[in-house]
């Protein structure tokens, strides 16, 4: 195990599969001790986290959580601020994308997709920088965002909800730089997640060659991103959008 990390405390959301969990892994094995949340239904898949945390010598725990609800977050901190020796790293990874075309999109789908990719990380900034302020060391704030902010075919809230987020990012950037809080965004392109793996397969392909790569990102890839930002080697970055999307900044549709 490396200690970049070393009793240092983290608190990741959606960290039970995809690039949350990549993160979770790849933290403790860094020296962090980490809390993560995912919703009451992916308990299993925490336990399992957990377990693979501990049989490798770290140590994390699962808090069932909806970040859209404020009481959830409150827990998830309340939980955090009882086992963590401090909370130096929060990272924003929870998020869902409901796609439709805009005139049958729902507005039961936007509320959720804009209550969990934003109102989210919202609520999570805003008790991690209440308790970063209380802390000598200040802290670091990474949230997950999207290339699809530049706007995407069959995805105006999930892209909506990704451009509100790097501008949060940059405001909470500047009103708290000064007291050692540092909060950045990365910015992944087409990874090969839950969220992907349904994509039609020859439509998959076309969008792979977007990429110079002529591949999709991996988790892991993003999750080396993010603990770059998490770590003291990003001491000057604050504000900042890190793009981790095999060169592809745009797309006309996910479909032909």
């Amino acid at each position: 195990m490396s200690d970049r990390f070393d009793r240092k405390g983290f608190v990741v959301t959606g960290g039970t599969r995809g690039i949350g969990r990549k993160v979770v892994l790849a933290a403790a094995a860094e020296g962090a001790e980490v809390v993560f949340c995912g919703r009451a239904e992916s308990a299993a898949t925490g336990a399992e986290v957990e377990s693979a945390v501990r049989a490798a010598g770290g140590r994390a725990w699962f808090v069932p959580a909806d970040i859209a609800a404020e009481d959830d977050v409150e827990r998830l901190f309340d939980v955090a601020g009882e086992v963590l020796p401090s909370i130096d790293v929060v990272v924003n990874n929870a998020g869902v994308a409901r796609d439709a075309l805009l005139v049958r999109a729902t507005l039961a789908d936007w509320n959720e997709v804009i209550g969990v990719n934003l109102r989210g990380p919202f609520l999570t900034c805003r008790r991690a920088v209440g308790e970063m302020l209380t802390q000598d060391g200040g802290g670091r704030i990474v949230n997950v965002a999207s290339f699809t902010a530049n706007g995407l075919v069959g995805a105006a809230g999930y892209a909506a909800s990704k451009s509100a987020l790097l501008s949060l990012t940059r405001s909470v950037a500047k009103e708290y730089g000064r007291r050692g809080i540092a909060c950045n965004a990365v910015v992944p392109g087409f990874v090969d997640t839950d969220m992907t793996r349904d994509y039609d397969p020859a439509a998959k392909a076309r969008l792979a060659k977007l990429s110079p790569h002529n591949r999709f990102g991996r988790p892991e890839e993003v999750a080396d991103a993010i603990l770059f930002l998490a770590s003291a080697e990003a001491s000057f970055v604050t504000g900042d959008a890190v793009y981790v999307s095999g060169a592809v900044r745009d797309v006309p549709r996910l479909t032909p």
